[in-house]
């Protein structure tokens, strides 16, 4: 994929656009880890009405709820509107869904896109369900290469909470360094808790932190 500028962001909105417009089950990315094959199925546009799919995203997404930046109350309604209008239908957006011996275990995800650099954000890292040891990190890894052959990308990052200790020894055994830490607040609304960057000066050292990281020079 060549050109730069406006020319490659029209041309990768135009790519992932058409890829989200096919079937489901026909966008995906094979890989084998340690023996198993494995496959990431990208969602795609009508995935929103499979009652049996968002269920899975919300159990998920409630059981890991203390690692999202808002805590909020999970419902099955709320998870196929958030697929359908913030993955969906959001441009710069992919979501892939994690499938080892015919059942899924996670799923993984590119946002954020900085087209002036070809970078994007490694995103919605979830582990749903047990098995198959190492497998997220090879999918990241894959999913990685595959943004850079299909979608001309040549940088990556990511963020984190600096108290999830698992995810962030994952990042590093991946290749990413951390580049800054943003000390975070915790607010209380009346139907949701949110984690609030606030100024460095604001919270002490020992406080939660966002942690970005960014792939070191080597691939991952």
């Amino acid at each position: 994929m060549t050109g730069g500028g406006m020319d490659f962001k029209e041309t990768v909105l135009e790519r992932m656009r058409d890829l989200k417009h096919r079937p489901f089950g026909s966008v995906t990315i094979e890989g084998v880890f340690g023996g198993t094959p494995y496959a990431l199925f990208l969602l795609a546009d009508g995935c929103e009405k499979d009652a049996e799919l968002v269920a899975l995203l919300a159990r998920w997404r409630k059981k890991h709820e203390s690692w999202f930046p808002a805590v909020f109350r999970v419902t099955v309604e709320g998870t196929a509107k958030w697929l359908k209008n913030q993955v969906i239908e959001t441009p710069d957006r992919l979501l892939f869904m994690i499938r080892v011996s015919g059942r899924y275990l996670g799923h993984i995800g590119l946002f954020r896109f900085h087209f002036d650099q070809r970078k994007c954000e490694i995103d919605n890292i979830v582990r749903g369900e047990d098995g198959a040891p190492g497998i997220m990190g090879d999918a990241i890894r894959r999913m990685m290469d595959w943004g850079r052959s299909e979608l001309g990308l040549e940088k990556y990052e990511l963020q984190t909470f600096s108290d999830n200790q698992k995810s962030l020894k994952l990042y590093g055994r991946l290749g990413f360094i951390v580049v800054r830490r943003v000390p975070l607040r915790r607010v209380e609304k009346e139907d949701r808790i949110e984690w609030v960057e606030v100024p460095e000066e604001s919270l002490p050292e020992t406080g939660r932190h966002n942690v970005y990281m960014e792939l070191s020079g080597k691939k991952g």
